[in-house]
């Protein structure tokens, strides 16, 4: 958790003028504000680095290429709210800093300042750089604290309607709960034989005795201290020939054992649940934040369209990196 320090809510950027920026392209200005070419390339390169640590593998590229398409209109909005805070007269005190920081201390569990600053480096970040996108983000909060509408509170008549309308949104995926035993292939070649044989005799024991007991005496699997219990698995999320054989056993079932190329799989299927719609009070809590959700997008798209109507904006379209 602690190297996810690169994947806070830190939305804004610095982008404090300097005699050394002004030497340098200006790619976008907005009011007294401006981004230079050197701080356009290192945001998009932040960017890049986030989508790499929270994107799947094969969705990488599509990703990069999304994000690098909307960068320019997000940096204007940023600038935007910037050059807001500046008409307000709004700021951030040391001490609203100072309590920023600890929040985000407590939030990852982080104990001491070196832990700090270890979490910090591995994600390639300063503690100038976390302290100016931190700042930015509070100047941010507090723009949108005076000026945009409190989120709405929707009665349970209006959620009701909503969810009328949007239940199949809701649905949830066909579901097994399983308990696993895995044993795993060995690094040396000679073993891999007895480790093979030593899973097919678990996975003949495991049809006529205590599942959960052998699991915790013999699984080589982080799940042992539960019994081999893996919770609910939706149709989809284990490897495909796991997937296969276990939306295809009924409860009760023991599988395997199925080889992967690290291990050996034995799995029993407690029990089977199908596709289904859950029902309006078991969902209630995430169609008020839907909602609420949704109307802030709302508030926020329209507050930002607002601002740049009115907003002296000057993009140097040669200056935005190529690349």
């Amino acid at each position: 958790m602690k190297k996810a320090l690169l994947t806070l809510a830190l939305l804004l950027s610095a982008s404090a003028l300097s005699a050394a920026q002004l030497l340098e392209a200006i790619v976008v200005r907005v009011g007294d504000r401006i981004m230079t070419r050197t701080q356009y390339v290192k945001r998009l390169s932040d960017v890049y680095t986030e989508v790499e640590q929270t994107t799947p593998p094969d969705k990488v590229a599509a990703r990069k290429a999304e994000v690098r398409k909307t960068l320019l209109d997000d940096v204007i909005a940023e600038l935007l709210i910037k050059d807001r805070a500046d008409r307000l007269g709004l700021g951030i005190t040391e001490s609203e800093m100072k309590e920023a920081v600890n929040r985000l201390k407590q939030q990852y569990g982080i104990k001491t300042d070196q832990e700090f600053e270890d979490s910090l480096k591995k994600s390639g970040m300063t503690r100038a750089d976390m302290e100016a996108r931190l700042r930015d983000t509070l100047l941010m909060q507090k723009v949108f604290g005076r000026e945009l509408r409190g989120r709405e509170e929707l009665t349970d008549r209006e959620l009701r309607e909503r969810y009328d309308r949007e239940k199949e949104h809701y649905r949830l995926p066909e579901r097994a709960h399983l308990r696993e035993i895995v044993i795993l292939r060995p690094d040396n070649a000679a073993q891999v034989d007895a480790a093979r044989q030593r899973a097919n005799e678990i996975a003949q024991r495991a049809k006529s005795e205590d599942f959960a007991k052998l699991a915790t005496d013999l699984s080589e699997s982080g799940t042992k201290a539960k019994g081999g219990d893996l919770g609910d698995v939706a149709r989809g999320e284990l490897l495909p020939d796991l997937d296969k054989a276990v939306f295809n056993s009924a409860a009760g079932t023991v599988i395997g054992p199925l080889e992967s190329k690290s291990a050996w799989h034995i799995l029993k299927v407690e029990t089977r649940l199908p596709s289904e719609v859950p029902g309006f009070d078991s969902v209630k809590d995430k169609l008020r934040k839907d909602a609420s959700d949704d109307a802030w997008q709302r508030d926020y798209k329209a507050y930002i369209d607002r601002l740049r109507k009115d907003a002296f904006i000057q993009i140097n379209e040669q200056a935005v990196p190529g690349v």
